[in-house]
């Protein structure tokens, strides 16, 4: 294992959710005994060019790239991606506005209109007194906004290093057309399978080194029924919200080979169930609303 990378070079680094560019100040191989983090391998001191140095980091190979003309064009693409997708998020923000605006004008002129038929409203409120307890509030429309406003702010973190392979993954098939070949292996439910039996493996090594016992904070039975929601999740998501257009066909191919009865995370692998975890957030917020 060699160090791609020198002392005093500039690079292009990976500092979510974007690509900039970055001069390396010193350069480590880690192993299990030297890592400063959980990851091993090449690891470069950068500091992050027109940046304050307190940003100075330790980061993995993966979010290095070098300065040429390849990386440059991925770092004009990761940008474009980031426009694109705060363009839309601002614009959701404005459309959100308005209707809050309106919702308002309509509540100052209908509060106009009570005024001035007060006599009306009195008059006929004794005859419609009893059927108030049937009757469904005006302003359930309101409430409801509320709760959504109030609703629980869920954010899933995604590692640097994961975020490059889901770069890399829409260049691959956006710009390349290159197509995952399938069936993956390991597959989604396997990778699920592997996530558990490793979860409860470090329960059982920690509950053995401590003499005392281990309180669990999650049952199994909790940390099952978690994977198994998330591989039947992905089953249902995968035609309508994981594929790019380029690979539609393949999946259709995929269905019909197998009759329509093998579940697709028994098909395809790590990268669409990546994609999966980038979409959790209002996934999870629409669940818990």
């Amino acid at each position: 294992m060699s160090l791609e990378y020198q002392v005093k070079e500039m690079v292009l680094c990976f500092h979510g959710p974007l690509i900039y560019e970055a001069q390396i100040l010193d350069a480590e191989i880690w192993d299990t005994t030297s890592t400063k983090t959980e990851q091993t391998g090449p690891h470069y001191f950068v500091h992050y060019k027109g940046w304050n140095k307190k940003w100075d980091e330790w980061v993995p190979a993966s979010r290095v790239l070098k300065d040429n003309e390849e990386g440059r064009a991925k770092q004009g693409m990761v940008k474009s991606v980031q426009s694109v997708a705060s363009g839309k998020a601002k614009d959701d923000k404005m459309t959100k506005d308005k209707q809050d605006k309106d919702k308002g004008s309509e509540r100052g002129g209908a509060a106009g209109v009570n005024s001035s038929r007060k006599d009306t409203v009195v008059a006929s409120s004794s005859r419609d007194s009893h059927k108030a307890g049937k009757k469904r509030p005006r302003d359930v429309a309101f409430d409801s906004e509320d709760s959504y406003k109030k609703r629980p702010e869920i954010k899933i973190l995604i590692p640097d290093v994961l975020k490059v392979k889901l770069v890399d993954d829409w260049e691959y098939i956006t710009k390349n057309h290159q197509l995952v070949t399938l069936p993956r292996t390991p597959n989604v439910k396997e990778i699920t399978e592997e996530f558990k039996a490793y979860v409860e493996s470090k329960k059982a090594n920690a509950a053995v080194a401590n003499a005392a016992g281990l309180k669990l904070t999650r049952s199994d039975a909790v940390l099952a029924e978690v994977m198994n929601g998330i591989v039947l999740y992905f089953d249902k998501a995968l035609g309508n919200n994981l594929l790019y257009r380029f690979e539609r066909a393949q999946y259709l191919d995929i269905r019909r080979k197998t009759g329509e009865l093998k579940p697709m995370s028994e098909v395809y692998g790590a990268e669409h169930l990546l994609r999966l975890i980038g979409k959790f957030d209002p996934v999870i917020i629409k669940i818990c609303r």
